[in-house]
């Protein structure tokens, strides 16, 4: 991703670091075994909002109302004890190396996520969620936040994911912001989803209004609301900040984009789970206008059918055309949409979330994160075929230079996960 798409191109891997990038002959010379992908192979795919511990809820991912599908997710999970948890935690770090996944920003519901990401070596932030808190458990659940961020998590950064800003306080969404500054901890934020969230959090009515109060939850908002939209409002409360994220944002305005590109605050987009739960989708323009540095995310399982980075890039696209746009804003000028979006899995979608020191590019001195993708292309058009043939054809995750998942070709079916299945585990 730092210069042109190679014919018959390699990269040498030594240990769990790259060698060389070039081309495929000469590097030959000095390999002991080879890996030959027909078709791409990139860096490893960047997938920067996701729930690996909802992998077992994958049923609830039907089309519906997005306040009615958090519902049902919170519904159904409150019935899991450990071991469920633990073993879906395990099977959605499994999914996510089989899409070419090597870095991930997880939102962690109950803890195993941390682990199975970890264990797997897998690049990125675990973000602690923080839901249904007001005034009277504030002080005991940041205690508790505080405890937790301190814990170890290898090869992870550990922050602060607020579920959305109609489910907690004003006060604790401010001292979540204090919290987060003391400690270097990077928030993330469910936020500008639906319309829903957009009346409730500026009227202080609506159905999520009415939830909480059925709830008997105490927030400051509810029954006046603020005057402004969501991403004002985490603005408001010290929310927007350089290194925070916020997922979604369907409804924004100008000045929210603008804030957001001022606070250095990065926009995660997830066109398909925001197409299936009927958020709508996000205003590209308006984010590319304002210079907004941007991400995908394939959102959980329980939202959308499958983990891969590269099928939310081809929603990306469509989005981006359905809305007028022929180029992408880059910064060596305007590029073709499928290259930005391959970028957006890639290089831009690490550089947005610090975390390029990682992942996203193939160079000499990097960690050894590969994918290769079987599809027909050529260099000249690899971005196209990648994104109009290569969703789902993912063939080959090395992940620190150790292969983790690999079937012969883009046509042979993955094998059923066994509920043994190690994600720290080399597939031979």
């Amino acid at each position: 991703m730092t210069g042109p798409p190679l014919d018959d191109g390699g990269v040498l891997v030594s240990g769990d670091e790259i060698v060389a990038v070039g081309d495929a002959t000469l590097l030959r010379r000095d390999a002991d075994r080879e890996q030959h992908i027909d078709g791409v192979l990139l860096p490893g795919l960047v997938n920067a909002h996701t729930h690996v511990e909802l992998a077992d809820a994958a049923a609830l991912a039907q089309p519906g109302p997005q306040h009615h599908w958090q519902v049902a997710v919170d519904g159904l999970t409150s019935a899991w004890d450990q071991n469920r948890w633990q073993h879906s935690a395990r099977r959605g770090v499994l999914h996510a190396l089989r899409w070419g996944t090597t870095c991930i920003g997880d939102v962690v519901h109950r803890g195993p996520g941390v682990p199975a990401a970890s264990r797997a070596g897998l690049a990125g932030d675990s973000w602690v969620r923080i839901a249904d808190v007001d005034v009277r458990e504030q002080d005991a659940v940041l205690a508790a936040l505080r405890h937790t961020l301190a814990l170890p998590a290898p090869g992870r950064r550990l922050g602060v994911c607020v579920e959305s800003t109609t489910r907690v306080g004003t006060g604790t969404l401010q001292a979540l912001a204090r919290l987060s500054r003391q400690l270097g901890a990077p928030l993330h934020a469910h936020a500008a989803i639906d319309q829903a969230e957009v009346r409730a959090i500026w009227h202080g009515d609506g159905p999520l209004a009415d939830q909480a109060a059925r709830a008997g939850a105490q927030y400051e908002w509810a029954g006046q609301g603020t005057g402004f939209g969501p991403v004002r409002y985490l603005a408001e409360c010290g929310m927007v900040g350089p290194g925070n994220s916020i997922a979604h944002g369907v409804w924004v305005d100008d000045v929210e984009a603008r804030l957001l590109t001022t606070g250095r605050t990065a926009l995660v987009a997830c066109p398909r789970s925001d197409e299936r739960l009927q958020a709508g989708a996000p205003p590209l323009e308006r984010y590319a206008r304002a210079g907004v540095a941007m991400a995908l995310g394939t959102e959980s399982l329980a939202a959308v059918t499958d983990q891969d980075p590269l099928a939310e890039a081809a929603a990306w696209v469509d989005v981006a055309r359905g809305q007028g746009i022929a180029l992408w804003p880059g910064a060596g000028g305007p590029v073709e949409l499928e290259q930005q979006a391959v970028r957006l899995v890639t290089c831009d979608g690490a550089a947005a979330m610090g975390w390029s020191a990682s992942s996203g590019v193939l160079a000499p001195g990097r960690r050894a994160d590969l994918v290769g993708v079987d599809v027909a292309t050529t260099a000249a058009t690899a971005y196209r075929d990648l994104i109009t043939d290569g969703v789902g054809r993912q063939v080959l995750t090395v992940l620190a230079g150790v292969r983790r998942s690999r079937r012969p070709s883009g046509d042979s079916p993955w094998p059923e996960l066994d509920d043994q299945d190690d994600p720290g585990a080399d597939d031979g």
